[in-house]
C-alpha cells in the first residue's frame, strides 16, 4: 500500500507535514491509562492559556480556520477542523467523546499536541491512500451521517482507491473506514505545518499506543521532500 500527498496539495501548502503511524491494535471499550489522560486535558489547555474566549484565535486552530474559510470556502463555525472540535468541547465544559480506547487515545494525543489526528482501519481501505484535492461529483458519507454530501474540487481530502475517507482535510472521517471493535490494523495520521511538532506528536502517539497494548509497526512523515511511502502490511488481513 502506498500513501502519498498529491503535487497540487504540496504546491498550495509547501510546509505541510503528514505524520503517520501503522499499528496493530487491541480495541476495547476503555482503558485506565486513557481515562487518566482525559482527566488532565482541561488542565493542559489552561496551561497553554487556551479558554472559551480565545481558542479560535490560537495559532493551532486559526491556521485551519483560515484554510477552511479562504481555501475551502466553507464556514469555519459550521465545518470545524478536528482539533478545533476537540478543543471546543473541553473549553465549553464538555468531555472528549467516549468511543473506544484507541480512538480516545489519539483524540487525547491530538489535544496534547494541538494537531489534528485521524485513524483508519487498514483492512477496510481499498488500494492506496492519497491526500489530494477532491474531484467534482465525488460524495462522502461521514461518521454519524445518514446522507452523503457532495465534495468540491477545492476541498482537500484523504482518499483510498474507492472513496473519500476524510473530508475537508480533517473535518470528519468516513463511516466506511472507521476504527471499530473488530479493527486489528490501523493507520493514524497527523496534520501539521511544523516538522518538529510533527515528530514530537508522532513519538508521543507511538509511546502511548504501547501503553494500551498496541504494537506500533512503522512511523514516518510525508512532506515535499518525501511525498510518498510504501507501507508495511504485516498486520493486515490477507
Amino acid at each position: 500500500m502506498l500513501i502519498s500527498i498529491e503535487n497540487e496539495v504540496l504546491e498550495k501548502y509547501p510546509e505541510i507535514e503528514i505524520g503517520y503511524v501503522v499499528a496493530k491494535v487491541s480495541v476495547k471499550k476503555s482503558d485506565p491509562f486513557v481515562e487518566d489522560l482525559k482527566r488532565g486535558l482541561g488542565g493542559h489547555l489552561q496551561q497553554q492559556g487556551i479558554n472559551a474566549t480565545n481558542f479560535t484565535i490560537h495559532p493551532a486552530i486559526s491556521v485551519w480556520r483560515k484554510i477552511y474559510e479562504e481555501d475551502f470556502q466553507v464556514k469555519a463555525k459550521t465545518y470545524r477542523s478536528s482539533i478545533e472540535a476537540l478543543v471546543r468541547r473541553l473549553v465549553t465544559g464538555k468531555e472528549v467523546w467516549n468511543i473506544c480506547n484507541v480512538v480516545d487515545l489519539y483524540n487525547c494525543c491530538s489535544i496534547l499536541s494541538l494537531l489534528p489526528m485521524g485513524g483508519y482501519d487498514l483492512n477496510k481501505i481499498s488500494g492506496d491512500i492519497k491526500i489530494r484535492y477532491a474531484k467534482d461529483g465525488e460524495t462522502f458519507l461521514g461518521l454519524g451521517e445518514r446522507e452523503k454530501v457532495e465534495v468540491k474540487s477545492n476541498h482537500v481530502v484523504y482518499s483510498d482507491d474507492k472513496r473519500v475517507i476524510c473530508w475537508l482535510w480533517n473535518h470528519k472521517d468516513s463511516a466506511e473506514t472507521c476504527i471499530d471493535e473488530d479493527s486489528e490494523c490501523v493507520i493514524f495520521f497527523i496534520d501539521s505545518f511544523n516538522h518538529n511538532q510533527t515528530q514530537t506528536a508522532l513519538e508521543q502517539l507511538t509511546e502511548n499506543l504501547k501503553k494500551i497494548g498496541c504494537v506500533p509497526l512503522e512511523t514516518g512523515i510525508l512532506n515535499k521532500n518525501s511525498f510518498s511511502r510504501e507501507l508495511i502490511q504485516s498486520c493486515m488481513s490477507s
